[in-house]
């Protein structure tokens, strides 16, 4: 069971770097065209917050991230834009036992403040500089949740000890902001008797924080055995609450990352129609408000996984484009040459049709959403 759980929600491969210079390419270009906007960016001492998400390792650990903390952070000479801080979470700490999969999702954001606003994750922001932040999975609830109890204004995040930081973009990459179906389908009572076994009945599925990240009011027992057997999970009580409000605040630009390349497995837990990543249904990730990007609008050849949107050397591209230039995607595919995205090839229009009807970019399917928490 273990091993079924870190295929799908680990990165095993240690990240050394990504595997080409594209960043480098795109930093040239990029002040060739752009050489007033690079001069600003250059000489801003910006710094980044990677939230990661959830590990299903007991004890837990911090998924790796460091693919594209390398294609993110500041080189003079090979990624002269890219940042000068970049933090961390440490989610799972072991250094003061201040942290495990136990404390649930707002606990986590104090722990974030904590880290943030004291001296003791030696962390070190320019004094009313400003701050981006990546949520990772799971790691994007953190950063919502953060943002609805921290931030003031329109993007203010007022410290004792950094003065008032500005938050300026927030990026969630697949994030299940309306709930992943997985998570409450761990809760069948079978497979309950194995987690018991294995790892003891106050096993990391038990813990709040883990459900919750459920979609929650739904049947664990699949398609079938669901209209004999009729238990259903509980609510989402955190979900509800955390979507009945603005779910991009401020005037921080909020940017989703979903990918719709599904696994094996995933096809006995979705329906074949929805797109989804094998782990999040591509839809659950889309926030009214954001700029939301899925992998097939990056052409037909993009195809992303839950694992790749940690590792994929065209997210850690996408990444650099968006955050460390703060460029928009129509701006970041002109500067790969890509000026033009067409659907000539099968795969990519059914694709695009797939998810079309599935997807939730206006109102009234959010609405719907909500509704199912």
């Amino acid at each position: 069971m273990n091993r079924v759980l870190n295929s799908i929600f680990n990165t095993k491969k240690y990240a050394r770097s990504i595997a080409n210079n594209t960043p480098y390419e795109l930093s040239q270009r990029f002040i060739k065209i752009y050489n007033s906007k690079a001069s600003s960016l250059q000489n801003n001492k910006r710094s980044l917050i990677i939230v990661p998400g959830y590990s299903v390792d007991n004890p837990p650990r911090i998924g790796h991230h460091l693919y594209y903390i390398n294609a993110l952070k500041f080189d003079s000479i090979t990624n002269p834009l890219g940042y000068h801080r970049i933090y961390l979470f440490d989610i799972y700490s072991k250094k003061d036992g201040r942290c495990n999969f136990q404390l649930d999702i707002p606990q986590l954001v104090e722990e974030l403040m904590i880290s943030i606003d004291t001296a003791r994750d030696n962390w070190n922001f320019e004094e009313n500089g400003e701050v981006d932040i990546i949520g990772a999975s799971m790691g994007g609830l953190i950063v919502r949740k953060f943002i609805q109890e921290k931030m003031i204004g329109n993007n203010l995040l007022p410290t004792t000890k950094w003065g008032t930081l500005h938050i300026q973009n927030i990026l969630l990459i697949s994030t299940p902001n309306y709930g992943c179906k997985i998570i409450d389908l761990i809760q069948n009572p079978f497979i309950q008797i194995v987690l018991r076994i294995m790892f003891g009945k106050n096993n990391f599925s038990k813990s709040e924080q883990f459900q919750q990240i459920g979609v929650g009011n739904t049947s664990f027992f699949g398609k079938i055995l669901s209209k004999i057997f009729r238990k259903k999970t509980s609510d989402n009580q955190f979900l509800k609450e955390l979507n009945a409000q603005n779910p991009t605040p401020g005037t921080v630009r909020w940017i989703t990352l979903r990918g719709t390349k599904s696994q094996i497995f995933s096809n006995f837990i979705y329906n074949k129609k929805i797109p989804n990543d094998g782990v999040v249904e591509a839809d659950r990730v889309i926030l009214n408000g954001a700029e939301n990007i899925c992998d097939i609008d990056l052409g037909s050849k993009t195809a992303w996984n839950h694992r790749d949107l940690y590792m994929a050397n065209d997210v850690c591209n996408l990444l650099f484009g968006l955050l460390a230039l703060n460029l928009q995607l129509n701006e970041y595919l002109k500067l790969l040459n890509l000026e033009e995205i067409t659907d000539e090839k099968s795969n990519i229009i059914t694709r695009r049709k797939l998810f079309d009807e599935y997807s939730v970019s206006s109102r009234k399917p959010v609405a719907i959403i909500n509704e199912k928490i």
